[in-house]
């Protein structure tokens, strides 16, 4: 392993500012390991790995060009998933470095989930990843030491789970909540604890079941703090959904638990912070729909656009208004054909900040973001994007010139 890990970043790094794996050769983009179709099961997010105490790690950060690993059977106590959806986060990073998760048993791809940088004291990312044969995945830590914490928020399986698990439905992307306005009927900053919660009403989308799938950013805050949300009459959960520092935008995607009704409770542990929510889709369970289609395929994960090398786009900075189209079928496994994909979608090389949009490529472009960037950093977010029939999707710039990464995590099937 360690041999293949040398070979892999042998020429990783661009330039000494960046962090970011360099795009992969064509022929390293053909290949991978596409794991069974599943069915998603959610969790109340669910912490499973911290070394800052040593939950099922040794205690002590991680160092350069290593890996640490993560049995997933035994945190789900006997259940080998086809792939889980979990929040990773950096602590205390010493260098600008990236955090990769990938399956036990494979090759170390060269993508990224996670962008540390000692700017940010914590940074978190969503990461869809594929489980190994055995049960593991594994999180590598490219340069510097830096502590590692994941939170689970649930797993696809092929198996059947008594008719609870759920495929996904493509919903119209829509603007749930914005403070900055009166979108979602809560205008005003977010005020941290308890007495500041905000109960989001989410039923307007439409969303097959209570459990969501948003895209959240937070922006303007005056203290660096977390937000956290969950079904609204709930007790705040103690884990969160996006960390951030004074005067940060910052970007996750959230397979978020909503009441019956869907209302959305969102908390800040401390400050102020304006909140913007966004409406990908949702799932619906398969005890009440017997559709094949909305199943989860994972893959190893592959780099299907890097501006800077020229792969999947231009050789060229996305320009402001622009527009970037990129395929995302047709390698590692994914078919020509597909409802949407689970990209992770990075920017770099930004002299100042900015927003990327997502969609479909020949739709109408929503009035949403899929991704924050901030200048002079790599700034990643996953996200879920629908795919147009020929395998495309639209990435938008309104301001700024960037530099964009883009790694498909798997797909679901249409």
């Amino acid at each position: 392993m360690r041999a293949s890990r040398a070979a892999a970043f042998a020429a990783l790094m661009l330039a000494a500012v960046t962090a970011l794996p360099a795009a992969p050769t064509a022929a390293a983009a053909t290949t991978g390991q596409v794991g069974p179709a599943g069915t998603w099961y959610s969790m109340s997010n669910y912490r499973v790995l911290d070394t800052r105490v040593g939950k099922n790690v040794p205690v002590g950060t991680v160092g350069p060009d290593s890996i640490t690993r993560l049995d997933v059977t035994k945190v789900l106590f006997g259940i080998t998933p086809t792939a889980v959806v979990m929040n990773v986060t950096a602590v205390d990073a010493t260098d600008n470095s990236f955090i990769t998760a990938f399956p036990d048993g494979q090759a170390l791809p060269t993508v990224s989930n996670l962008n540390a940088t000692p700017n940010h004291r914590v940074t978190s990312n969503r990461a869809t990843v594929q489980v190994g044969a055995d049960g593991v995945v594994n999180i590598y830590n490219h340069v510097g030491r830096v502590h590692l914490v994941v939170d689970l928020q649930g797993y696809y399986s092929d198996r059947d789970g008594g008719g609870d698990g759920g495929r996904f439905v493509v919903g119209e992307p829509t603007r749930l909540l914005d403070t900055r306005t009166a979108i979602g009927g809560h205008p005003g900053k977010l005020v941290g604890g308890t007495a500041g919660v905000i109960n989001l009403d989410a039923s307007s989308v439409g969303s097959p079941s209570d459990n969501m799938v948003v895209q959240a950013t937070v922006t303007e805050p005056t203290e660096s703090a977390h937000l956290t949300m969950y079904p609204a009459g709930q007790s705040p959960w103690n884990t969160s959904d996006l960390n951030f520092d004074p005067g940060q935008t910052v970007t996750n995607l959230s397979y978020a638990y909503t009441t019956g009704d869907r209302r959305l409770a969102l908390y800040a542990n401390s400050g102020e912070a304006h909140v913007v929510v966004d409406y990908i889709g949702g799932f619906v369970r398969r005890a009440n729909d017997s559709s094949s289609s909305g199943k989860f395929i994972p893959v190893n994960p592959v780099r299907v656009l890097d501006t800077r090398e020229g792969l999947g786009a231009a050789e060229a900075k996305a320009a402001p208004g622009s527009t970037t189209r990129v395929k995302v079928t047709g390698l590692n496994g994914v078919p020509e054909t597909v409802a949407a994909v689970v990209l992770n979608l990075t920017g770099t090389n930004a002299g100042e900040d900015g927003h990327i949009t997502a969609f479909r490529a020949g739709a109408a472009r929503p009035s949403t973001s899929s991704l924050n960037y901030t200048g002079n950093e790599d700034t990643g977010a996953m996200t879920v994007v629908p795919v147009s029939t020929d395998g495309y999707v639209e990435l938008y710039n309104p301001h700024g010139s960037v530099d964009l990464v883009a790694d498909v995590q798997g797909y679901y099937s249409s």
